[in-house]
């Protein structure tokens, strides 16, 4: 039976076309369910990317965004283990058990990973893989009840992982392969991204010969800090943002997105953050040009993992049916370096100390070196939005999505321009591998679906809207209905705002509407109790 999140004519025409199984050479049989790669950025902004108004070279997520659709309006939850648990559960973050940055799931829900393993796909996952499941990664048969390839670190629940280094391995973000640990010596050389990529690659081609669809969740570090990229990287942008600045690419950057159709004309650039002087005015440029040009570097070396991931899809023969969903788990963030290393221990394992903090004496990109790029290059990265990661202002739950499918995606390099959430990546999944979602699962009773498909979006439609989506997040809190949105900071007060008129959120109508106010602040008030926040959050 189709459930209520599927259309059911949709439903039918794709669980008859699953199950119909073609005779392929040699007599194989073969599955013509699209084959899925998830693929995750981490604290990368809305505009960093080529095809969404950024200098950056991504030439590969380009390619992508001409051969398919672009969402001018998609959210995450602002954080890392949120956006990880919604996107995997089709669920709130809050409905399962994830409130802040790590954490295991609950028992009222399951993921992606599981369901499609169960309807018959090959599971694959490479990355950061904490907090979206209740069991141990490190366990090979619980690993095998989920995935049949696991590839990255899985820290448990108070070991910040977003933080590991990208060339050593370190003591909270160590390799794992299928349950067991994956040991590199100290002195190994490699870079996390690539190291990524090399496992994905192998457990594709693996799957394709097993002639099954297959799922691949790529949940990558870059551009997360610290500050790590390869020198020849790093070189294509030093010259460029020395003799640019952050002021001037800002208002770039609006100029694009506005030419690409991406924001209109009326959406304005929010002013520069008050903590970052006009860039003429600034101290030490050729270190400030250094931290975005690493920042610049770590997603151009993503994107070119993201190519090797589309050749080896395209070398297997299955480019055509295969669905690709590239993300940001939330916007760009502003924030300092954190001390990591304390008395008697050091952050790499070799023994090796580590230089730490936003000083112009510490140039950065090298292993030894923890550096972030601040307030003022998260401002860049998240033109023309106001705020950053870990709030519910658009700079911190506007992420951009492509989505590359040939076969299945109509009107090519097409934006979309209705509001989407993580939440609709579940259903989506689950209408295209032809199954429903259960109300029970492995001796779980599951909550319902929040999501709702995208399938129609892709095929050139539009679906129903979401009536409300709310968020709340490190004490930040929203919820929007329509083409309004309500808004607090931690501990402030609600802000109004007609995000089809002033979509980067300067001018606040809250006075001017209290009506409007008192209505979406009790939605919101009724949804916060519904998924378990409590009065006062």
């Amino acid at each position: 039976m189709c459930e209520r999140t599927i259309p059911p004519i949709v439903c039918l025409s794709l669980l008859i076309g699953a199950t119909t199984l073609s005779l392929a050479a040699g007599g194989a049989r073969e599955d013509r369910r699209p084959n899925i790669v998830l693929i995750m950025a981490d604290d990368m902004g809305y505009s960093d990317l080529g095809c969404y108004g950024g200098e950056i070279e991504t030439p590969n997520l380009d390619r992508l965004a001409a051969g398919g659709l672009r969402f001018s309006q998609f959210y995450n939850c602002a954080l890392c283990g949120p956006t990880r648990a919604s996107l995997m559960t089709g669920l709130y973050n809050q409905q399962v058990g994830i409130r802040q940055w790590t954490g295991t799931l609950n028992d009222r829900c399951a993921t992606i990973v599981e369901l499609l393993k169960a309807a018959g796909y090959s599971t694959l996952l490479v990355g950061r893989l904490e907090g979206i499941t209740a069991d141990d990664w490190r366990d090979p048969e619980r690993v095998a009840q989920h995935a049949d390839h696991f590839f990255g670190t899985c820290p448990r629940p108070g070991e910040p992982a977003g933080a590991g280094n990208y060339f050593k391995p370190i003591r909270n973000s160590r390799f794992v392969l299928d349950g067991k640990p994956y040991e590199l010596p100290p002195t190994a050389t490699f870079y996390k991204t690539d190291l990524f990529t090399d496992h994905a690659v192998k457990f594709i081609d693996e799957a394709v010969a097993r002639k099954k669809p297959f799922l691949l969740y790529a949940a990558y570090s870059a551009p997360h800090w610290p500050l790590h990229a390869k020198p020849d990287d790093i070189a294509k942008y030093r010259r460029m943002y020395a003799e640019t600045g952050w002021d001037k690419l800002r208002q770039d950057r609006r100029r694009r997105l506005i030419e690409l159709g991406l924001i209109g004309e009326k959406c304005r650039l929010t002013p520069r953050d008050a903590r970052a002087p006009a860039w003429e005015e600034a101290e030490h440029t050729a270190w400030e040009a250094e931290r975005m040009a690493v920042y610049a570097a770590q997603i151009d070396c993503l994107d070119q993992n993201i190519g090797r991931l589309l050749e080896t899809v395209r070398r297997a023969g299955v480019e055509r049916n295969t669905l690709v969903l590239f993300l940001s788990d939330n916007g760009a963030s502003d924030q300092a370096y954190r001390v990591i290393d304390q008395p008697g221990r050091t952050w790499r394992l070799d023994g090796t100390p580590t230089r730490c903090g936003n000083d112009p004496s510490i140039m950065p990109g090298g292993a030894d070196t923890f550096v972030t790029y601040g307030p003022p290059w998260a401002n860049v990265s998240n033109t023309p939005f106001r705020q950053y990661k870990a709030t519910c202002f658009e700079g911190g739950i506007a992420a951009p999505l492509i989505a590359y499918w040939p076969e299945g995606i109509e009107q090519k390099g097409r934006i979309a321009h209705q509001p989407a959430h993580l939440i609709d990546i579940m259903p989506t999944c689950l209408e295209l591998a032809g199954t429903a979602y259960p109300e029970r699962f492995r001796g779980r009773s599951l909550l319902p679906l929040e999501g709702a498909s995208l399938v129609p979006i892709f095929q050139g439609g539009r679906r129903d809207d979401h009536e409300v989506l709310c968020w709340n997040v490190a004490g930040s809190r929203a919820v929007r209905m329509g083409r309004w949105k309500l808004v607090a900071a931690k501990g402030k007060p609600w802000e109004l705002y007609d995000l089809q008129a002033d979509r980067s959120e300067m001018d606040n109508l809250a006075d001017n509407q209290p009506d409007r106010v008192r209505e979406m602040s009790e939605v919101y008030a009724r949804w916060a109790k519904r998924v378990g926040i409590a009065p006062s959050s």
